[in-house]
């Protein structure tokens, strides 16, 4: 994970992080419907040609999507990929010597959520737009799964396009099943749209108008072989439409709608302008940190914008006002904090009367009969917004990108609407989509969901006072369920995931059964699909994940137990913004995805045996050292690298993670860089058996490592 850990503080290891404090990209947040047909700004970079020969238009989910282009041809010819124009999602590329009709794919981080969409083309010169409304145009007229694994289908494989891509490019374009889905999409749509800008062709700009400001007010859930498409409006939950996959494969998708009613689109109006009005009032916070001539701000310039119900883990008002006025790590010239969008649900964590009923109602169904369905915008009785839950940026990479809240009060300098943060509300911890390649096994990839909950984290919490201690976290959500034990058919029931504080005190995570054989570092789950291709396959009810199930933006109840009673001491949601990649696509792109590793020192075991044999400190600071590159098509910033020393049983020796934020060439062990573990020296040098290390990039909202064994 990106976070620093400059001292024992929890809030420090959960807020900072040692990275750029360039402008963020800022999201489009609403703002009312209304004619919008200015032709999209192409980026810099994106392509070349004729009106004639090039396809352009703009990729956005109300943010605009900072990624890469994709085009392919009904002969399964491919063009030169673009960058989208990370500010404003218009893209252009050239499709000279293509052949109409084109599959358009798109992947890239928007509104803090991995994104993976799709549209179709179908002649040179044409807009055409990336955005999940076009996703599920595609999806509904081939009548295949959208999102994910719709781009996954046409992710080329030693370089040659897939069969079943090019099956469903033409399936989606045969008689008039492009026009019928692209008809019925935007009849669900049309209270939202009030221009009537057509979803697929017409042009828009991702600035909160228009057929973006209707994004806004949406979320796409993609078809799966399990589920239905479903097109949901935010602010009340209310799902609108819904495309059933058909039961014979090559037909065209069902698709049903029900449109919103007024006061359901007063209702989604009225939660589009929370986004703008808090990034007008985080404007003016980061107008206190120009990026020329900076001097930290007083605490009473910060104090307006920090409500004081703020808490992040152990840190309220007072220690967040401390740290913004600190001048240190993101708190300098240049911090500018966006919000990016509306959370998917309201993340508030669950009071007593919740927790009550958890047993006999559920996780979801208790979120659910929360007001308005659980949405993330609560109004006050007027209908006007009083607290919000959004997806909240602080660095440029968007590393550490999170659903925090806001809560509303009178107005202050800078922000007429009010608008305070009153951060995450619960426990840190994460839930990262992960992928590991291992130099050991020629590159074979793992793919794994990440359960991460540090004990410090809890002793913190539990030193502060703040909750009753803790050695059991159980998650429940989409996708967590046991391996069926038949390798052709993986998926088996769902179930609770079960963490818990280990015994070995140098294993700083819970851990989920006894934190080996096929758990990622003890708190992570592999794919059902990728332990089904394990020799020996494990026994069934080895816990995994069903990443078709999974999707951005979906939401986990953590549970937390006492350790004392068993009984639930704080439970919350939470909302992933990423799925781990697929093997495919990681595999085809892994040059811009994971770091190389170049220069281990020391490497070798032996070295390593020397070097602490050779320390006359208690502390190895200073004593190893990994050297790395990596490429940048798709955003890949160093986040972390890991230093692991073992004994002959496998037992942990040394266990260090440093941060690599900002060091995108080299990262260096010490413990003023640590991001949890320890480099206390171990007691036995010859016990040392064997030395794991790896380097952990970010992109696509996957924390993706290479890891190397020393000989």
């Amino acid at each position: 994970m990106s976070r620093i850990r400059t001292s024992p503080s929890s809030f420090q290891r959960s807020l900072l992080l040692a990275a750029s404090a360039a402008a963020a990209l800022a999201a489009c947040g609403g703002g009312g419907s209304g004619s919008d047909t200015s032709t999209p700004t192409p980026p810099t970079n994106g392509g070349g040609g004729t009106a004639g020969t090039t396809l352009s238009g703009t990729a956005a989910t109300g943010a605009p999507i900072a990624g890469t282009v994709s085009v392919i041809d009904v002969n399964g010819k491919t063009a030169t990929a673009v960058a989208t124009n990370p500010s404003t999602g218009a893209y252009t590329v050239d499709v000279t010597g293509l052949t109409a009709p084109y599959l358009l794919t798109v992947v890239g981080m928007s509104g803090g959520r991995q994104v993976m969409l799709s549209s179709v083309g179908t002649a040179a010169g044409q807009t055409v737009n990336l955005t999940p409304l076009t996703d599920l145009i595609v999806s509904a007229a081939a009548g295949v799964p959208g999102a994910g694994a719709l781009v996954d289908s046409c992710t080329p494989v030693s370089g040659s396009v897939p069969a079943a891509c090019l099956s469903t490019l033409t399936a989606a374009t045969s008689g008039t099943r492009l026009k019928d889905a692209l008809q019925q999409v935007s009849a669900m749509i049309a209270p939202l749209n009030k221009a009537g800008t057509d979803p697929l062709n017409g042009s828009f700009s991702a600035n909160g108008q228009g057929l973006d400001g209707v994004l806004d007010r949406l979320v796409m859930t993609p078809a799966n072989a399990g589920a239905p498409a479903t097109l949901t409006l935010v602010a009340s939950q209310t799902v609108i439409g819904q495309m059933n996959l058909p039961a014979t494969a090559g037909q065209a998708g069902t698709v049903t709608s029900t449109p919103p009613s007024a006061p359901q689109v007063q209702l989604a109006d009225a939660a589009a302008t929370v986004v703008p009005e808090i990034n007008t009032c985080l404007g003016a916070l980061a107008a206190l940190y120009p990026a020329t001539g900076f001097k930290p701000p007083a605490a009473g310039q910060v104090s307006p914008f920090i409500a004081d119900n703020f808490r992040l883990s152990t840190a309220g008002k007072a220690e967040v006002v401390g740290m913004l006025t600190s001048g240190a790590e993101i708190f300098v010239g240049g911090f500018n904090p966006r919000a990016v969008a509306l959370a998917a649900r309201d993340m508030s964590p669950l009071s007593a009367a919740e927790i009550a009923q958890l047993d006999s109602a559920g996780f979801e169904a208790t979120l659910k009969a929360r007001a308005n369905g659980g949405a993330p915008v609560l109004l006050d009785g007027s209908g006007k917004p009083q607290a919000a839950w959004v997806m909240t940026q602080l660095e440029a990479t968007g590393a550490w990108t999170e659903a925090t809240q806001f809560v509303r009060g009178e107005a202050y300098a800078g922000c007429p609407a009010g608008w305070r943060w009153a951060g995450t509300q619960h426990l840190d911890m994460h839930m990262a989509a992960r992928v590991t390649r291992n130099e050991d096994q020629a590159g074979a990839l793992r793919r794994e969901r990440a359960f991460h909950i540090e004990r410090g984290e809890v002793a913190d919490a539990v030193g502060a006072g703040l909750m009753a201690d803790v050695d059991t976290a159980v998650v429940v959500g989409p996708g967590i369920v046991a391996y069926s034990g038949d390798p052709k058919a993986p998926m088996g029931d769902k179930l609770k995931l079960v963490l818990k504080r280990p015994s070995n005190a140098l294993i700083n995570t819970f851990v989920i059964r006894d934190g080996r054989a096929y758990y990622g570092d003890g708190e992570a789950l592999q794919s059902c699909r990728d332990l089904a291709a394990q020799n020996p396959s494990p026994v069934a009810g080895t816990p995994c994940v069903d990443e078709a199930k999974v999707v951005p933006g979906a939401v986990y109840g953590w549970i937390l137990k006492s350790s004392s009673s068993g009984n639930v001491v704080a439970a919350f949601p939470y909302e992933i913004n990423a799925v781990p990649l697929s093997t495919g696509f990681a595999a085809a792109n892994a040059s811009n995805l994971f770091a190389t590793i170049g220069s281990v020192t020391p490497d070798t075991v032996a070295g390593v045996k020397s070097a602490v044999t050779a320390s006359a400190n208690a502390v190895l600071d200073g004593v190893f050292s990994i050297g790395y590159t990596q490429g940048k098509a798709y955003g890949s910033t160093a986040d972390n690298c890991n230093w692991r020393i073992f004994d002959a049983n496998g037992a942990y020796l040394l266990s260090a993670e440093a941060n690599a934020v900002g060091q995108q060439t080299r990262c260096s062990f010490a413990t003023a860089g640590l991001n949890s573990g320890s480099l206390q020296r171990p007691a036995d040098a010859n016990a040392i058996a064997k030395v794991y290390v790896s380097v952990t990039t970010n992109a696509l909202g996957n924390q993706l490592s290479t890891g190397r064994s020393l000989r």
